[in-house]
């Protein structure tokens, strides 16, 4: 939930065509979508009501709208709070940006006023990756300590429970080993890149499963390892649930595919994809039905390509191996982003959300060819560019930068055998010119 998933394939960026494969990543909030396209430009829809789309309006819009003309995000993180809604979003210059509603600060910016398009938080430019909760905000700088600020009920935001609201970025902890974040509603979870995982906040349902004597009524004050917090690759939380999925790729709950490639949580629902097949299971609440009863462990269509999956209150969003977004759930306020937004046009299975015109030719700018072999990788990769690399710069899918350095070659060599198993996103630099290309490590 709340967080960017990034496409898995193995075509250069630059060549992918068609009506729907223009999509780089995918994030769903409430009742909107905000994706990011391959050539770096952020799009969004669905509900608007607090400006959270940050297109300078407040008007929800059913189908894809360029958010400013920008074309270096990276990542973006809208919360699933339908009262106040907010987005939180980097760049890949490492700045930090912010829009929608700021009742309790959670947009950074020393203010309490709504923005209803993006505005730069501070001046920093080492921003790594963000998490939205209901009214707080987690961020991760590059030398991987924690920042915080918006409101801190029920202890979000470490430390104190309530009081002032906290308007701009502060360290939240002393630790400088952090990896990612993922917040929901009073409450936050993340990873350290010791591949342990870690919880604060609300612990409602005993959702947290920290360790006995960790909760105060109900909080949890400062960070606690989670039970069985250990080999861990990425954390999520949704509504009252949250889960952990192991390097190894085991979701470790006894209601979901024993290996997945991806899977996510929001509210009532979760959704796995399985490392087996790339098939889409589902499990919860039918969303876009009007069928309240929890459903057990179902297939969600047939298809048999699907990489990445993000959750979100009222709809979801998958990625699949093409390059296509399709959505599912309600369409109340045009968050399956096919042009009509009604309760009618809501569906229970998912649906493609065609390609912007302006992007019938992704990737148009960049000029640098690359190869990239072996892929998968296990030790060594070779790139091959027609072009002098000037500067190799490797994130990993949450967006942290894991490697930078300048070259001046054709080919280049790189070890990544201390990477752990996973996607990876290459950027090449070559003077003006610019492309890049994924592989998986294993």
């Amino acid at each position: 939930m709340k967080r960017t998933v990034l496409i898995l394939y193995f075509l250069l960026i630059s060549t992918i065509p068609s009506f729907g494969q223009c999509w780089e990543s995918v994030a769903v909030g409430y009742a909107n979508v905000f994706a990011i396209a391959d050539n770096g430009t952020l799009w969004a829809w669905g509900k608007n009501t607090f400006g959270e789309l940050g297109d300078g309006t407040n008007v929800l819009k059913n189908s894809p709208v360029q958010i400013g003309t920008d074309n270096n995000w990276k990542e973006v993180s809208p919360s699933m709070d339908g009262i106040y809604s907010f987005t939180l979003a980097v760049k890949t210059d490492g700045t930090l940006w912010s829009w929608g509603s700021n009742n309790r600060g959670q947009l950074g910016d020393g203010t309490t006023v709504f923005r209803n398009y993006p505005m730069q938080v501070g001046t920093d430019t080492d921003w790594s990756t963000v998490a939205a909760g209901l009214s707080h905000s987690i961020a991760i700088k590059q030398n991987g300590t924690l920042w915080g600020w918006g409101n801190s009920e029920r202890f979000a935001l470490i430390g104190f429970p309530s009081g002032p609201n906290v308007l701009v970025p502060e360290q939240r902890s002393l630790d400088a080993d952090w990896r990612e974040a993922s917040a929901h509603d009073r409450v936050t979870v993340a990873v350290k890149t010791n591949n342990t995982a870690w919880g604060w906040g609300w612990n409602q349902n005993d959702m947290l499963k920290a360790p006995a004597g960790a909760t105060i009524a109900g909080n949890v004050q400062n960070p606690v390892q989670k039970l069985g917090g250990t080999n861990v690759k990425h954390t999520r939380t949704g509504d009252r649930i949250n889960f952990d999925i192991k390097t190894n790729n085991n979701v470790g709950t006894t209601n979901s595919p024993y290996f997945v490639r991806d899977a996510d949580t929001g509210v009532s629902t979760s959704v796995y994809i399985r490392l087996d097949n790339s098939t889409l299971w589902f499990t919860g609440i039918i969303q876009g039905s009007t069928n309240p009863n929890i459903q057990p462990l179902t297939q969600l269509g047939t298809a048999a390509n699907w990489v990445a999956v993000s959750v979100g209150s009222q709809c979801n969003a998958a990625i699949n191996s093409a390059g296509e977004i399709w959505t599912w759930g309600s369409n109340f306020h045009g968050g399956l982003g096919i042009g009509v937004n009604s309760t009618a046009s809501s569906s229970t299975v998912p649906v493609l959300v065609p390609c912007p015109t302006v992007l019938s030719n992704p990737r148009h700018d960049l000029k640098v060819a690359l190869q990239l072999y072996p892929n998968p990788v296990q030790n060594i990769f070779s790139l091959e560019s027609d072009l002098a690399i000037d500067r190799l710069i490797i994130f990993d899918i949450m967006g942290k930068e894991l490697f930078n350095q300048t070259f001046s070659n054709l080919t280049i060599d790189v070890d990544v055998s201390q990477f752990l198993d996973g996607l990876y996103i290459v950027q090449a630099f070559s003077g003006t010119s610019f492309s890049q290309i994924k592989f998986i490590k294993n």
